[in-house]
């Protein structure tokens, strides 16, 4: 048999080298879904935005992906976009000395105007309820502990009006959101009915 041969002359089997295996074509499909799914990702890694919707913080000025409540940054809660812009240009000094004269009125100044209703009217609540309830009803246990927690809401609301009114100034979030702080409220006037009820009830029984 010659080197030459391709056939063999007895089995006729062939002598030929077999073909190399096909080179597989390459995943156009995939590469260019890839190709489209990296395009955002690299737009929103460049431009530091989140993709998509988004609602801007009016206190720290953050773009916030729209299935957030609050800030990422700060904490400000997305129900204050609804309420109106912070104003930034008011002077710090000048809502800090006002959340000094009553608490409430630097939230106001500073674009608050809802926040600053709700600490003002529970201070106002506080207040009275410290000056009237021990004049006005006998001194039970009952009453002296919401005369102390009445004098305790009192003080801390008008600590935390100052602060609130500083972290706003610097761009930062509240302290306490109205809904917790009106909710106190509540309960601090809950306490004060069951005081004034039980207080008129015993000296009744006398």
């Amino acid at each position: 048999m010659s080197e030459d041969a391709e056939w063999c002359g007895q089995c006729f089997t062939s002598l030929r080298e077999p073909d190399p295996p096909p080179v597989p074509a390459p995943a156009v499909a995939e590469a260019t879904t890839s190709a489209a799914e990296a395009v955002p990702a690299a737009e929103q890694a460049a431009g530091g935005e989140p993709a998509g919707a988004f609602w801007p913080c009016p206190v720290c000025g953050t773009r916030n992906p729209i299935v957030l409540e609050a800030c990422e940054v700060c904490g400000t809660p997305f129900a204050v976009v609804m309420r109106g812009e912070t104003r930034r240009e008011v002077d710090a000094d000048a809502a800090f000395r006002r959340s000094l004269l009553f608490p409430g009125l630097g939230h106001a100044m500073l674009g608050y105007s809802l926040d600053g209703f709700a600490r003002g009217a529970v201070f106002a609540l506080a207040v009275v309820v410290l000056i009237f309830l021990p004049l006005s009803v006998p001194t039970t246990a009952l009453t002296i502990l919401a005369t102390v927690l009445s004098a305790a809401a009192a003080i801390g609301i008008y600590a935390m009006s100052a602060v609130e009114t500083k972290r706003l100034t610097q761009r930062r979030g509240l302290v306490i959101e109205s809904r917790f702080l009106l909710w106190g409220a509540v309960g601090l006037m809950m306490v004060t009915v069951g005081a004034i009820a039980l207080s008129v009830a015993s000296e009744t029984r006398r």
